[in-house]
């Protein structure tokens, strides 16, 4: 069984497009843990009879392509494996493709046949665990990883590792006797730095660098990418390692990651009310949003909102009628418009920040700064 790779920027986009009917869409909320997640598996594949059902009732849909459809979905849950699921489970089908993706939050489980993929649930999910490098130095080599919440991986495919061309063979000390280099580790931070380049030219994704705190600071006289540097971890013994024992040592650094983008987005929109771009509240921000308008968005991490979107001639997601929870079933209501707010926002390239709790108290838990 293989795992579902976690989408990247361009993937999203690429989900997005629209396709020929019937693009199927399956979400399903599951557990982390045994016992309860014994029942998971169980639970998609009667969730997936459904669908196959739909589609062989669906006057729009012929034979051939329900049958496709239903191929691609039972391939798609063939190659999960149960053990490892997280807090929800997306999978997509058509006629010619599938994909599936483990999400480390809380999804509904739907059923959507339509034109598009649902992915409001993903793209919103995945807004609340920015993604991430881990520069991990060593004596001899430089490795590099990619993280996304909890989740990391070793990635070998960019040039890296990246192995010094010598051993050290001595310690160099400077005038001062405190410095601590010697050319080859030298030679081999900046060829790591030169491959960094082409990543984050492809991915400006923010960096972790780990290593004991003489090998950080050589790298930072040597790097070219300062500014990308947004968090170290001082810790050795680090250059073979599983992922599960990475995650566990990044977690300080994905903590003063969280904080850094809480400061930025808050500084965001102080200025954007200085500059009166500012909108706050659920609806107002719907509004802006809807009109492209939202530069940067920013939420508390936990709000949920139930809401009808209302057409509106010339303004399609102009208007917004909040609804209690349990008014969810009504007819065109979203069980969390949030999720689909974030969509809107980043595909009209704005950004998302979630914030924790109680940040945004005085703008009703969610605010915007406004490009006019």
């Amino acid at each position: 069984m293989t795992q579902p790779t976690r989408p990247t920027p361009e993937l999203l986009a690429e989900l997005r497009k629209p396709r020929p009917y019937p693009a199927v869409s399956v979400t399903l909320p599951t557990h982390r843990h045994w016992p309860e997640s014994q029942q998971d598996d169980i639970r998609l594949r009667n969730l997936l009879t459904e669908a196959e059902k739909r589609l062989a009732d669906d006057p729009e849909v012929s034979k051939a392509q329900a049958a496709a459809v239903t191929q691609h979905l039972t391939a798609a849950a063939d190659a999960l494996d149960p053990e490892y699921f997280g807090d929800g489970l997306i999978v997509y089908a058509s006629p010619e493709e599938h994909r599936s993706f483990l999400v480390g939050g809380s999804v509904p489980e739907r059923i959507v046949i339509n034109t598009t993929y649902l992915t409001r649930n993903l793209v919103a999910l995945e807004a609340r665990e920015r993604p991430y490098l881990v520069l991990v130095l060593s004596t001899g080599e430089v490795r590099l990883w990619r993280g996304q919440g909890d989740q990391v991986a070793e990635d070998q495919k960019s040039g890296f590792p990246v192995i010094s061309s010598g051993a050290e063979r001595d310690k160099a000390p400077s005038r001062d006797g405190g410095q601590w280099t010697t050319q080859d580790f030298r030679n081999m931070l900046m060829e790591a730095d030169r491959k960094l380049t082409a990543v984050l030219q492809a991915s400006p994704l923010p960096v972790i660098l780990v290593g004991l705190s003489k090998h950080i600071s050589v790298y930072r006289e040597v790097t070219h990418h300062g500014q990308a540097l947004a968090a170290e971890l001082e810790v050795g013994g680090l250059a073979n390692t599983t992922p599960a024992e990475m995650s566990a040592q990044l977690a300080p650094a994905r903590r003063a990651l969280a904080e850094a983008d809480t400061e930025r987005g808050m500084r965001g929109l102080d200025e954007a009310r200085s500059g009166k771009r500012y909108s706050a509240g659920v609806q107002d921000v719907w509004q802006a949003a809807g009109e492209g308008r939202v530069a940067l968005l920013v939420v508390e991490e936990s709000l949920r909102v139930t809401a009808r979107p209302d057409t509106v001639e010339g303004a399609e997601r102009a208007t917004l009628t909040l609804l209690e929870p349990e008014e969810a079933g009504v007819p065109g209501a979203e069980e969390d418009i949030i999720d689909s707010l974030v969509e809107t926002v980043l595909s009209a390239d704005g950004e998302v920040i979630f914030v924790p709790d109680d940040s945004l108290a005085d703008a009703h838990r969610v605010a915007a700064a406004l490009r006019y």
